[in-house]
């Protein structure tokens, strides 16, 4: 879908009026709020750059429009970005009509059987990400049916198995999955001289940036950003700063 293809473009009105369906009769939604230009910004425009090398999946790496069509009719579409290590799951729409057929399980299925079929062209991709899982949203609860399957710690960002996060969901909407009380997250921020930033259109050290600007006041906005990305990112990634 980011680029888009001639396939996408040539059934764009179909998935459009079914994902209109979807969000006014399943979110409640009112019509006006699911526009061309919010269907567009939501779910068919993608920061991924499309990249395609030659050890890679046959479509390559990017963000892709998985339609599930029944006697040609549309009735869901999966959204999945195909990452090296990972197929995500970003969001799954379908015609209210076949609410019946449980249409996001089955589509969890083929994502999964999609993923093990990449894995034979491309090694390193071999995990599903299902995105996010909240214990107490009905929508989410076909989530937890899939084994084995991992939840991350929102402290440690460590990997704990579904079933051990499960009693501690029950009681509290917020828990720490990592039962070490001393574990930390090995990627937290250690100092913030070597973030990179990109100012005036040259990419530089936050150190370098706040030598050549004494009196900047950014220091607490680039604290912020790398303790959020961590260490690893925030040198891989350039925080855009401005005055």
């Amino acid at each position: 879908s980011s680029p888009e293809s001639k396939e996408f473009k040539s059934t764009f009105n179909a998935a459009l009026e079914v994902y209109q369906r979807y969000q006014t009769t399943i979110h409640n939604d009112p019509i006006e709020k699911v526009s061309e230009r919010q269907f567009r910004r939501f779910l068919v425009n993608s920061p991924l750059k499309p990249f395609k090398p030659s050890d890679g999946p046959s479509q390559g790496y990017g963000s892709f429009h998985q339609q599930y069509w029944l006697d040609g009719r549309l009735l869901a579409v999966g959204v999945v970005d195909i990452l090296p290590r990972c197929v995500s799951s970003v969001y799954f729409f379908y015609d209210p009509e076949f609410h019946f057929l449980t249409l996001g399980t089955y589509a969890s299925l083929r994502e999964i059987a999609f993923c093990r079929t990449l894995h034979h062209s491309a090694p390193s991709l071999q995990y599903y990400y299902m995105g996010f899982y909240i214990h107490t949203c009905p929508k989410m609860r076909y989530k937890g049916a899939f084994y084995p399957s991992l939840l991350l710690c929102p402290e440690v960002y460590s990997w704990h198995p579904l079933e051990s996060c499960f009693p501690l969901l029950e009681h509290n909407k917020y828990c720490r999955f990592q039962p070490d009380p001393q574990a930390r997250d090995p990627d937290q921020l250690t100092g913030i001289n070597d973030v990179s930033v990109l100012f005036l259109n040259k990419a530089m050290a936050y150190k370098t940036f706040r030598f050549l600007n004494p009196a900047n006041q950014h220091q607490d906005e680039v604290t912020k950003y790398a303790s959020l990305v961590g260490n690893k990112l925030s040198r891989r990634m350039l925080l855009v700063l401005m005055f």
